[in-house]
């Protein structure tokens, strides 16, 4: 475990001090603002509350783990119940006022700049896990993140698709489809949904399911950023198994990349559902002070003889070093760097995400990716904390839903790959840091099999693709998704993440 503990190490250096926010007048956002929040306060019940920009508690409230181009919050109201909600919504609607939600707070993307002295409709209290009667879905409230649904369900011997970053909270990533450790077995996050409670933009809460208000219960699996706020999913869990994960963490030297990624390509064709391929090219100076590391991972849910023997051709490539091992989910967060305690979860830097989905490795490409990336950390060391992420789940289970029952687009695609590009914020750093992203989006696009349709997760989108790449190339996707909204939110007032409408 040296290797794991000197990256971890480095992964979490300092991390720089928050920019400070200055108390500006509410007058700015609404009219006699002290009667009209005043107003919103006896609307709520006791256990919420509402912060202001003068109250000792907003800074910690509005925190984020990207303040680049984060909402301006005029107003935080921290909603313990549905009606809590309800009330927020009413209020925003009644006077003009944006609003966004905040669960785990890692929205990041362009368009969340545009929220100008909003409310921030914080979840956080709404954070309860509980299995139904039926032992086959357990109820989680709008607010969990993924470590407190983990550890709920481990806790009465359940387990369920989430996506990896403990802190993330977990209904953003299912309004966008999903990825994680589970979904070759059992399918995308937005694939476990059996029904939702939905505070509509102009107050109303309603229940969508296959059978109530089925359009807009295909919407939000997949564009559900556009439609509304959840407060409560009924979402399908599993039996946790009696075996833990086995990993098999591969250090590779950098002149193995191309061997790797072509023995990788062929392993995508076998790929059990039960295996997951997770991937980093990153810097860490006290493994190699000279090049980024090629750090490849297999990760199992199954036992050590089966994982091995999947592994095996791994071995055979000349490597620096593996660490090997049994896991539980948040052990492979640890290891995976995206623990609650690990750099995935820490705010303070500027960080940029450019997605790209592939069918396959371009093995070509992916050099070129690796030079550019140690050439940019040579040349622009203040990036040299950025890190590139390969993402290879298994699709078994993805692949076997019908592409058309959700608005999720890119079930066809075997690798999500994302450049995180990190640093400590510096306007000046700003546009090199665009350059650089951009220009690895591009290394891949160009190298793929398609190179007219960038393929964009909508949860790690930058805010620049087209809505096509964010929401698939079919023209009757994007025209029944704009069907929807204008039918069920007319306002446009969700329009603060990856909107639909401008």
């Amino acid at each position: 475990m040296l290797l794991f503990t000197a990256a971890r190490a480095f992964f979490l250096y300092s991390i720089f001090p928050s920019v400070p926010i200055l108390a500006i007048d509410l007058q700015t956002a609404m009219v006699d603002n002290n009667t009209v929040l005043s107003g919103l306060r006896k609307l709520l019940s006791p256990q919420a509350t509402v912060a202001l920009r003068d109250s000792p508690e907003y800074a910690n409230l509005t925190d984020r783990w990207r303040k680049w181009h984060a909402p301006d919050i005029a107003a935080v109201v921290e909603v313990a119940t549905e009606e809590d909600v309800q009330e927020t919504v009413r209020f925003a609607k009644e006077f003009d006022i944006p609003f966004v939600a905040r669960a785990g707070g890692h929205g990041a993307t362009d368009s969340l700049a545009n929220a100008k002295n909003a409310i921030q409709i914080d979840f956080r209290k709404m954070n309860q896990v509980k299995l139904n009667d039926d032992g086959q879905t357990a109820t989680l409230e709008g607010g969990v993140t993924v470590k407190q649904v983990v550890d709920g369900l481990e806790a009465v011997g359940k387990r369920a698709v989430t996506g990896i970053c403990e802190c993330v909270g977990l209904s953003a990533p299912i309004l966008g489809g999903g990825h994680g450790w589970l979904q070759g077995q059992y399918g995308l996050a937005a694939d476990q949904v059996v029904s939702a409670r939905l505070v509509l933009p102009n107050g109303d809460l309603i229940t969508v399911s296959g059978e109530s208000h089925p359009d807009l219960f295909w919407a939000i699996k997949g564009a559900g950023h556009n439609f509304g706020l959840v407060t409560e999913w009924e979402y399908r869990v599993h039996d946790m198994p009696k075996h833990k994960w086995y990993y098999q963490i591969f250090i590779y030297p950098k002149d193995k990349l191309e061997a790797l990624y072509e023995l990788a390509n062929s392993k995508i064709k076998t790929q059990p559902a039960e295996a997951i391929f997770w991937g980093y090219f990153v810097k860490v100076p006290p493994l190699d002070p000279e090049n980024p590391l090629v750090w490849f991972a297999v990760i199992y849910d199954g036992p050590k003889e089966k994982a091995e023997a999947y592994a095996e051709d791994f071995y055979k490539i000349e490597h620096k070093n593996v660490d090997v091992g049994e896991a539980s989910m948040h052990d492979l967060a640890k290891l995976t760097f995206q623990d609650e305690d690990g750099p995935g979860c820490q705010y303070g830097k500027t960080s940029l995400r450019y997605p790209i989905g592939l069918k396959e490795y371009n093995v070509a490409a992916v050099r070129k990716v690796y030079d550019h990336i140690d050439e940019t950390f040579r040349n622009v060391p203040e990036l040299a904390g950025s890190f590139f992420l390969i993402e290879g789940y298994s699709t078994q289970a993805v692949e076997a839903v019908d592409s058309k029952s959700t608005a999720f687009p890119h079930r066809d695609e075997k690798i999500l790959v994302t450049s995180y590009v990190q640093y400590a914020p510096n306007p000046d750093t700003d546009p090199i840091a665009q350059e650089f992203g951009k220009k690895l989006q591009d290394i891949l696009l160009e190298g793929s099999d398609d190179p007219q349709h960038l393929r964009a997760y909508v949860n790690y989108a930058n805010g620049d693709e087209s809505l096509q790449a964010v929401y698939g190339w079919e023209e009757w996707r994007l025209k029944k998704l704009l069907e929807i909204k204008d039918k069920w939110d007319p306002e446009n007032k969700m329009k603060y993440y990856v909107p639909l409408r401008p």
